[in-house]
């Protein structure tokens, strides 16, 4: 019989392994517009690549979530693992011998999307059986450092090796998967109760996370700004980007200017939990908000080049405290049997707005120009910024003190009956 492994080890494995498909998942968002622009010449044709990834990652979204309440996550994480060794594997060659295809880009594109739902709702639900809920808080910390240091790695690698060869970033994408793989064979999760099989309608079983969060005021609205924040950032990196390839810089440098993001968000992971002591409650929200809504219109009147890189990073360095906080309540107040519904309807609720963003900023470049469409988005951001500091559900939130959750499933409810778990 095997040993026991420990729940640091566990999380070890399981954050290792995702952090190599992050860093395969950032090279692809960055190489694949690239790419695309280079085939059409057109920014809003490029965006339309980005839709694509983004619309599959919605579309997959809610049953991802019930799949992943339902089979044994780590098992969907190897299957999504594989199919996008095969993907990526597949483009690399493509592009080696070959000239760039926009159907191939598509292609990946879409199963890209797809596998990162299925990963994200399976990863996140078995956290909290990985790390318990004691250090939930710090793994989802963890998490975020995770996300920006795959950013920061993808996108500097991405541009690089787009510049020596189209076929090297996927190939290094598809190496990535493959190690991620490789680690996860190894995980051995803590064994869960067995769910109880699922009797009612599937359509309600696939509603119930959608249910579950309609019922908790707070998470309504931090998903709200989430979408809008996610829209907007993704408008203005979208620019920045497609300015930058039009002007003539090197894809290189672009990827370096796209990678001190991903060092601000490091960066901002590292210090979220010191930041949540301070930035209690909404606080963190209103921080992001606001330093959002002014470095805005810093990178809307600088020209362009690394300073922008700079101040985009300052905007992912506040993000990750509030992400911690808003995650961390998510699951605490979710029993395990719903986490991966719960997880999964958050994670497409607030990618809606990454969905179009892309196709938006494509269409925003080409009928206006770099300082208008960023100074709109400033405009909005700051908008958004004074909505969530008059709120009363913003301002009067507690987060609340772990509790012990049961394991059952929890039965299919109206809108109208009490949650599962109190709120303190």
């Amino acid at each position: 019989m095997a040993r026991p492994q420990s729940g640091k080890a566990s999380f070890t494995l399981l954050w290792t392994s995702q952090t190599f498909s992050e860093f395969a998942y950032s090279t692809s968002v960055i190489v694949l517009p690239l790419l695309a622009l280079t085939i059409t010449n057109s920014p809003s044709q490029a965006g339309i690549i980005g839709f694509v990834d983004a619309v599959a990652m919605f579309l997959a979204g809610l049953p991802a979530g019930a799949v992943a309440d339902r089979y044994d996550r780590r098992a969907i994480m190897l299957g999504c693992e594989a199919a996008q060794i095969l993907v990526f594997g597949y483009l690399a060659l493509s592009l080696w011998t070959g000239a760039p295809s926009l159907t191939a880009l598509v292609l990946l594109a879409l199963v890209n999307g797809a596998a990162t739902a299925m990963m994200l709702a399976s990863g996140e639900a078995l956290l909290p059986t990985v790390v318990g809920e004691e250090k939930l808080s710090g793994a989802v910390a963890l998490n975020s450092a995770r996300t920006y240091a795959g950013q920061l790695a993808g996108t500097s690698a991405g541009g690089f090796l787009l510049a020596l060869k189209n076929a090297f970033p996927f190939a290094a994408g598809a190496l990535a998967h493959l190690l991620s793989f490789g680690l996860l064979l190894f995980l051995r999760p803590p064994a869960t109760p067995p769910r109880k099989p699922y009797k009612g309608n599937r359509v309600r079983e696939l509603s119930q996370g959608i249910r579950w969060i309609a019922r908790h005021p707070f998470l309504r609205l931090t998903l709200l700004y989430a979408v809008a924040t996610n829209l907007f950032f993704g408008v203005i990196y979208f620019i920045v980007i497609a300015s930058a390839k039009t002007s003539g810089m090197n894809s290189g440098l672009i990827g370096v200017m796209a990678a001190l993001l991903g060092v601000g968000g490091l960066l901002g992971a590292l210090a979220a939990p010191a930041l949540q002591r301070v930035l209690t409650g909404s606080r963190a929200v209103f921080a992001v908000l606001c330093v959002f809504a002014v470095l805005t219109v810093g990178i809307a009147l600088l020209p362009g080049g690394y300073l922008i890189g700079i101040l985009l990073g300052a905007i992912a360095f506040a993000a990750p405290t509030a992400n911690a906080a808003i995650t961390t309540y998510q699951l605490l107040l979710t029993p395990d049997a719903q986490r991966g519904r719960v997880m999964s309807v958050a994670n497409v609720v607030s990618g809606v707005g990454g969905a179009i963003a892309p196709l938006v900023g494509g269409v925003l470049f080409d009928l206006t120009s770099r300082l208008v469409g960023l100074l709109s988005c400033a405009g909005v951001v700051s908008l958004l910024a004074l909505s969530a500091v008059l709120s009363p559900t913003m301002r009067g939130f507690t987060p609340p003190a772990p509790e012990d959750d049961a394991a059952e499933d929890v039965p299919d409810e109206s809108p109208s009956a009490p949650p599962a778990r109190q709120r303190t």
